[in-house]
């Protein structure tokens, strides 16, 4: 692609909820056929490439549960390949997330945590222990027992 410019280039949500209907051991793999499909249709082409990290990210979680929808990029070459990978701005999102500086302590704490504790107890209580002794087995309770009901004759007159 670093050669030859993009001839056509678009972003797509690709559903894959489809993939959950077949048996639970091809679910990965049918989405991936899905999203074959998918390009083919919508970028008129037949030769479709699938990027690394696009691959991964359907794989994630592993055969049976593949993600139930997909955001990709679609770009045609000249050639008429179609190569799909993750849009760059999933990546900045996903870095986005992670904290680069530390907080502060006093960032860290919720306001409604610092007035509601006591200053007293800044230590940890220590748990109570129980003494167990070993004690005498209750005896079991009497049952009254019934006698035993009598069923009726009937009387056939």
């Amino acid at each position: 692609m670093s050669e030859q410019e993009a001839e056509l280039q678009r972003i797509y949500t690709v559903p894959l909820s489809r993939a959950w209907i077949t048996a639970r051991h091809r679910r990965t793999r049918r989405a991936v056929n899905i999203l074959r499909e998918f390009a083919e249709h919508h970028m008129k082409s037949s030769e479709i490439k699938i990027d690394t990290d696009l691959n991964e990210e359907l794989w994630k979680r592993g055969i049976t549960k593949p993600p139930r929808r997909i955001t990709v990029k679609m770009e045609k070459d000249e050639d008429g390949v179609v190569t799909i990978s993750l849009p760059k701005e999933t990546k900045r999102k996903q870095e986005e997330a992670v904290p680069t500086a530390p907080m502060k302590e006093e960032e860290a704490i919720v306001p409604e945590q610092k007035t509601a504790a006591p200053a007293e107890t800044k230590t940890a209580p220590t748990p109570k222990v129980q003494e167990t002794t070993k004690e005498a087995p209750r005896p079991k309770k009497a049952t009254k027992k019934s006698a035993p009901k009598k069923k009726a004759k009937k009387n056939s007159e």
